[in-house]
């Protein structure tokens, strides 16, 4: 269950809170007397940016699209498109999911996950976890035959970086294939595997096969790395306890609830 939905999320990236989107009344445009306010360009504002959050639509744009929204809202009501089934379905969906929205977001807002449970949380998962970073670099070959001749070669004592910039189809070639620092968990496990069964030093012995090919790699050093601080990732630590924390009070309404599957509805 995707919890972080589309109201609670646009609020959130926004950094507005429903005071003071609601409190803002600053008209923008009118439509045949109809005003368009401001809060009602930040609501659209912010719905465009999560459906695409690098996209920055210029505010005239904005504007102009409320403009054609409300010049068809008039329509639909002359047409009394807002009397029919359909119409009145679809509301009771947007009512129901709209509320149910902004329900979360009110708990949340009631209920913060307080600094020290995210303090707690960060000690637990990174602030005293110990991060290895390897720095190494590869050959990237398309074929064994080819991977067993540039093996051969540092076998006889070719120089790897050279042997890369000669042989490797991969993009880090033209610089001896050096791959600078990185931790295991960034590469595919095959690859990571296999460095951290490497000494400093030592190279493959036969090539590793991963999705991109096959790979010679030279394991250069290792190093203890240093943990992003709180700050940087308390956010997201932040919105997964609020995952939890909204998913514990759903369960708790669940209970006090009276809850009955149709029949003719339930999955077979």
């Amino acid at each position: 269950m995707k919890l972080k939905l589309a109201l609670s999320a646009a609020l959130l990236m926004g950094g507005l809170s429903q005071a003071s989107i609601a409190s803002e009344s600053d008209i923008v445009a009118s439509v045949n007397g109809h005003d368009i306010s401001k809060s009602t360009l930040q609501f659209y504002a912010l719905e465009r940016r999560q459906g695409n959050p690098k996209s920055k639509v210029p505010t005239e744009q904005l504007i102009d699209d409320l403009i054609n929204m409300q010049l068809l809202k008039e329509e639909a009501h002359k047409k009394k498109l807002d009397k029919t089934v359909d119409f009145e379905k679809r509301m009771d969906f947007i009512n129901l999911s709209m509320l149910s929205q902004v329900a979360m977001v009110n708990y949340l807002d009631s209920n913060p996950i307080p600094e020290a449970r995210l303090k707690k949380e960060y000690d637990q998962r990174i602030g005293e976890v110990k991060i290895v970073e390897l720095k190494a670099s590869h050959i990237l070959l398309k074929d064994e035959e080819k991977a067993k001749e540039v093996i051969e070669l540092l076998n006889k004592g070719g120089d790897f970086a050279e042997l890369a910039k000669k042989h490797s189809t991969g993009p880090t070639g033209p610089k001896g294939g050096d791959l600078g620092w990185f931790t295991p968990q960034r590469m595919v496990p095959e690859f990571s595997q296999a460095v951290l069964a490497l000494k400093d030093g030592e190279y493959t012995p036969q090539a590793i096969r991963t999705q991109f090919g096959l790979h010679i790699i030279l394991r250069s050093a290792e190093r203890i790395g240093t943990p992003p601080s709180f700050e940087s990732v308390k956010q997201k630590i932040n919105a997964t306890l609020e995952q939890q924390h909204i998913q514990k009070h759903i369960q708790q309404l669940r209970k006090s609830a009276t809850i009955t599957l149709s029949k003719n509805t339930a999955s077979k």
